[in-house]
C-alpha cells in the first residue's frame, strides 16, 4: 500500500472508531429565527434544515437574549459608532496597518473599567492561545490550572515543548495548595489558571479562595477566564472578579464578546508590563489580520449598553434557580451548575446521544457534549439559558425529558 493510502486509512479507522464510540462530531446545516414573537417561546429558536422543524434553542451563549434583539441591533446601526466604523474588514495586522482607533477606544475603556491594562484580540480562543504562549516562553515558570479548564488554555501552554504543567482538581483549593507548597520556590513564578464561571460543569471558581492562597506567596499570578461570566453576571455586567470587589487582586482577566456581549473579539487584562510583552510576543495578535472595525464598534457598543440590562440578567439569574431546582425535583440524574450554565450528567456517550436525539424530535435543541470537551464516562446535556427563554418552555422541557428518562430505563441498564 502507498504511503498516501495508508495514511487514509489510519484516519478512516479513527473516524470509524469515533462512530463506534457515539462520539463523531458533524456539521449540520441551522437557521436561526431572528422574528422577535410576542410569545417568548418562539424567541431565540433554531430551524434544523434536517427536517425543517423549529427547536427551542438551548446551546446558545446569547445569555442576555441581545443577539437577536432587534431594537439594541437597530439602535448600533443607527449609532455614531456604526456610522464611523462601518468597515467589514481592517485588512491588515494591528502591528502593520489594521489598528484603527476604534480598537484602542474599547481598551481605553475597558482598562478605566477594569483598572488594567487591555489588549484585544480576535477570539477567547486567541487570546489565550496569544497570553499563554507568550507567557510559557519565559524562562522558569509554571503552570497550575484546574482540570476543567478550557481547551485554549492548553493549546497555548502546548505551544512550547518546555511547558512545565500541573493539574489540581477541579475547583479543589486544598489540591491546589498542596501543589504550590511543593513548587513554589524552584520556580521564578507561578500563575494559576481557572474559570470564573466554568463552560461545562456551570460553577464558579472560589476566587477569594484562590485570591487569599496566591497572596500568600510573592511570586504566584492569577489568570481567570471570564468567558462565561462577562456580561451575564454581576453589577452592570462585569463579571464574577468585578461582583466580588477582586479586580486588584486577580492579574489576568480575559473576557470574551461572542456570548452574551452578543459580537466577536476578546481582550486581555493585565499589567502593562505584560500589555507590552503581548504586543511583542502573541503570535495570535502579530500573524492575525485585525478584526473588522464594525464588530470592535459592536462590542464597544454593547458594553454601554451593559448597565441598562439589568433586567435582563435577573431574569436569567431567576430561570436559572427555577430551572435547577426542577430537574433536581423530577429527575433522578446528577445535576450541575451554579448558575445559567446547567448540564444533566448522563454518563455514556450513547445514552447522552439518545437523549439529543430525542429532545430534537419533540422540538429542542440540545447536543450532547462528550469527549474529549468533557472526562469519559462523564457525557451530559448542558443546557445553556438564556435570558429570553420563559419558565412554562423549562417547564416544559423538564417533563420531557421525565418521560425520555423513562422510556431509556430499558435500553441503558
Amino acid at each position: 500500500m502507498c504511503p498516501k493510502h495508508s495514511l487514509e486509512s489510519q484516519i478512516a479507522q479513527t473516524l470509524e472508531t469515533l462512530k463506534c464510540d457515539s462520539n463523531y462530531r458533524t456539521l449540520k446545516p441551522q437557521k436561526h429565527n431572528k422574528t422577535q414573537i410576542l410569545n417568548n417561546i418562539q424567541a431565540g429558536m433554531v430551524d434544523k434544515k434536517l427536517n425543517k422543524k423549529w427547536l427551542l434553542n438551548l446551546a446558545s451563549n446569547d445569555y442576555l437574549g441581545i443577539a437577536s434583539d432587534e431594537s439594541l441591533n437597530a439602535a448600533f446601526l443607527d449609532s455614531a459608532l456604526f456610522k464611523e466604523y462601518a468597515l467589514f474588514s481592517s485588512s491588515s495586522s494591528r502591528l502593520l496597518s489594521g489598528n484603527f482607533d476604534i480598537y484602542t477606544r474599547l481598551e481605553s475603556y475597558l482598562s478605566h473599567l477594569y483598572h488594567k491594562q487591555a489588549l484585544l484580540f480576535n477570539s477567547g480562543f486567541h487570546a489565550n492561545l496569544g497570553a499563554l504562549g507568550a507567557l510559557n516562553s519565559l524562562k522558569n515558570v509554571l503552570f497550575i490550572a484546574d482540570k476543567s479548564i478550557h481547551a485554549s488554555h492548553i493549546d497555548g501552554l502546548k505551544s512550547f515543548q518546555t511547558t512545565h504543567l500541573k493539574r489540581f482538581s477541579h475547583n479543589n483549593i486544598e489540591s491546589l495548595e498542596q501543589i504550590l507548597i511543593k513548587n513554589v520556590s524552584k520556580y521564578e513564578a507561578i500563575f494559576i489558571l481557572s474559570e470564573g464561571l466554568f463552560s461545562m460543569e456551570g460553577d464558579f471558581a472560589p476566587l477569594c479562595a484562590l485570591v487569599s492562597l496566591k497572596q500568600r506567596f510573592s511570586n504566584v499570578y492569577l489568570y481567570i477566564d471570564e468567558a462565561h461570566s462577562v456580561g451575564s453576571f454581576g453589577k452592570e455586567g462585569l463579571g464574577v472578579c468585578a461582583s466580588l470587589g477582586l479586580l486588584d487582586s486577580v492579574d489576568f482577566i480575559v473576557l470574551t464578546f461572542g456570548k452574551a456581549l452578543a459580537s466577536m473579539g476578546a481582550c486581555i487584562l493585565c499589567p502593562k508590563i505584560f500589555y507590552e510583552y503581548f504586543v511583542n510576543f502573541s503570535r495570535s495578535l502579530i500573524y492575525s489580520t485585525a478584526l473588522p472595525p464594525v464588530n470592535v464598534a459592536r462590542s464597544f457598543f454593547n458594553f454601554l449598553e451593559l448597565p441598562n440590562l439589568e433586567r435582563q440578567r435577573e431574569n436569567l439569574a431567576k430561570l436559572s434557580v427555577d430551572f435547577k431546582t426542577l430537574l433536581s425535583e423530577n429527575l433522578e440524574l446528577e445535576v450541575l451548575g451554579d448558575y445559567n450554565i446547567v448540564s444533566l450528567i448522563l454518563g455514556d456517550n450513547a445514552k447522552a446521544v439518545y437523549f439529543a436525539k430525542n429532545l430534537e424530535q419533540k422540538g429542542y435543541f440540545v447536543p450532547a457534549i462528550k469527549t474529549p470537551t468533557i472526562p469519559k464516562n462523564r457525557a451530559c446535556l448542558r443546557f445553556s439559558l438564556t435570558a429570553n427563554l420563559s419558565f412554562e418552555s423549562l417547564e416544559s422541557l423538564v417533563q420531557t425529558l421525565k418521560s425520555i428518562c423513562d422510556e431509556s430505563l430499558s435500553k441503558f441498564k
